[in-house]
């Protein structure tokens, strides 16, 4: 299993046969990152050979994972932004039904 929030070494380990089983979103430092699991065999010998320097890929198929896992990033970093801006929402005190709405209608 590799987890990376680097897009070349993801989409390295998609070209050599690995599997995307999820993006996870993950904060350092006050930044956010997408974090990408890949599963498949062989993904010692794939990371070992990226950060070698010394590995060959169709550079098509590289950058054709490569633009997927950006779309799937910013995909996964909007969508806890938008879970996080409606739970902001809610707790927004001129937001009717907000909690500190809540019980003070009789």
């Amino acid at each position: 299993m590799l987890q990376t929030d680097d897009l070349f070494l993801g989409a390295f380990g998609l070209v050599r046969g690995g599997e995307l089983r999820g993006v996870a979103v993950r904060g350092t430092n006050g930044r956010r990152v997408a974090v990408f699991t890949i599963g498949g065999p062989g993904l010692d010998d794939v990371v070992r050979e990226y950060h070698r320097g010394a590995a060959l890929v169709d550079l098509r198929l590289l950058k054709s994972e490569v633009r997927r896992l950006k779309d799937m990033a910013f995909y996964a970093l909007r969508a806890e932004e938008m879970r996080a801006d409606a739970g902001q929402l809610g707790r927004h005190r001129s937001y009717p039904g907000g909690e500190s709405d809540r019980g003070s209608r009789r």
